[in-house]
């Protein structure tokens, strides 16, 4: 069987053609996959940590390292999850934001951030401080979004008083407007997706299902989001936060082409079992434990983000959940790019970004490139 070769030249694929129609290439410098899997770089759309750091912190340092450990794992595009806190707060980590985006790190790329709250349903809270929960209120998210230019999502409880506005706003701007933390009706959230709303944040945590309402029942956000055709669903692939008979009923009912598999991680992913860490700030933050390769919070009334590596989430969907693995690639590059309108991203061809993994059959890391620059080896 005839191999390919990706040729780059600095930071874009300028052809992917046959091994056999090339010869040699003088001047070029080649990486031989040596019979591994080659894909698009993975793109992570909502994390907030990994390896003891958290956005939250709003450390420089903190951040770099992140985006180089991110790269270990498969990942060349992140977008930083920030998550519920005082606006005071919330505004001091996207004043640290603005110092380093645009510039180009030693590991995965800086996309731009992803608000998680403070426009949510205090009913599904999750590990969201219920103190900091409101609806959305034009001035303030107009400030933000005028202040901040890299916002490049926010996530909102549609069934909150102008919150459909709110996503209109957004959309005009070309900033993606999420569902997460939701009490929404199913009615209430095709309602929504008329009104800007492009994906669905975590499918089933924080999220309303089937209720009984005087005999009658009514579909809740999960089933909602899964009938919306224009509506991309997140899911977190640790093997933990979602049970198989969920990812296949989501699986079947939108396709590869409508799942970006995350990780929602928080600083514990790559961290040891047992260990005692912080979800946010970790002056302020929530504590929780890291036990049975989940966080929780420390009463274990409810899950506090996971631990998970985004090579993880690929190996969990192939070996566990006994997906094809082209299809899981697809939902780790081509659809979150197609999520995030991103033109040049999430798949091997000429003109895209030169971001680009190795991996084995067991899904280990051999070789991260970002925008033709080699950032981790194994």
């Amino acid at each position: 069987m005839d191999g390919y070769c990706i040729i780059v030249k600095g930071k874009q694929i300028e052809a992917v053609l046959p091994q056999s129609q090339i010869g040699r290439l003088p001047g070029y410098r080649v990486i031989d996959a040596d019979g591994a899997y080659v894909s698009a770089g993975f793109i992570e759309l909502h994390t907030h940590g990994i390896e003891g750091y958290d956005f939250m912190d709003n450390q420089a340092d903190g951040l770099k390292k992140a985006l180089r450990a991110y790269a270990k794992y498969g990942v060349t595009s992140v977008y930083p999850t920030t998550m519920s806190a005082p606006v005071s707060e919330l505004e001091a980590v996207l004043d640290g934001f603005s110092a380093l985006y645009g510039f180009e790190y030693d590991g995965a790329e800086f996309m731009g951030v992803h608000l998680e709250g403070p426009y949510f349903n205090p009913k599904q809270c999750g590990a969201q401080s219920a103190d900091y929960l409101k609806s959305p209120d034009f001035q303030e998210y107009q400030y933000f979004v005028k202040k901040y230019p890299f916002i490049k999502r926010w996530d909102i409880a549609p069934e909150l008083d102008g919150a459909n506005e709110m996503a209109q706003y957004l959309t005009k701007r070309g900033i993606k407007a999420g569902i997460a933390h939701t009490n929404a009706t199913a009615t209430q959230i095709l309602n929504a997706e008329k009104h800007g709303f492009t994906i669905a944040t975590h499918l089933y945590s924080g999220m309303s299902g089937v209720t009984r309402i005087n005999g009658y029942r009514h579909g809740g956000a999960v089933e909602g989001c899964l009938i919306a055709d224009s509506i991309t669903v997140e899911l977190i692939g640790d093997g933990i936060h979602l049970p198989a008979e969920l990812v296949h009923l989501a699986y079947r009912v939108k396709g590869p082409e409508k799942i970006a598999l995350v990780t929602d991680s928080m600083r514990g992913a790559g961290m040891p079992e047992n260990s005692e860490c912080v979800l946010g700030n970790r002056h302020t933050g929530i504590k929780t434990v890291i036990q049975d390769g989940v966080a929780w919070l420390t009463d274990k009334s409810a899950f506090a983000g996971s631990i998970a590596t985004y090579n993880q989430l690929i190996r969990n969907f192939v070996k566990l959940f006994k997906i094809p693995l082209p299809h899981v690639i697809s939902m780790a590059t081509t659809t979150p790019a197609k999520a995030m309108s991103l033109k040049n991203k999430g798949d091997l061809k000429k003109g895209f970004d030169a971001d680009i993994v190795i991996f084995d059959d067991d899904i280990r890391i051999h070789k991260t490139i970002v925008k033709g620059k080699t950032v981790y080896t194994s």
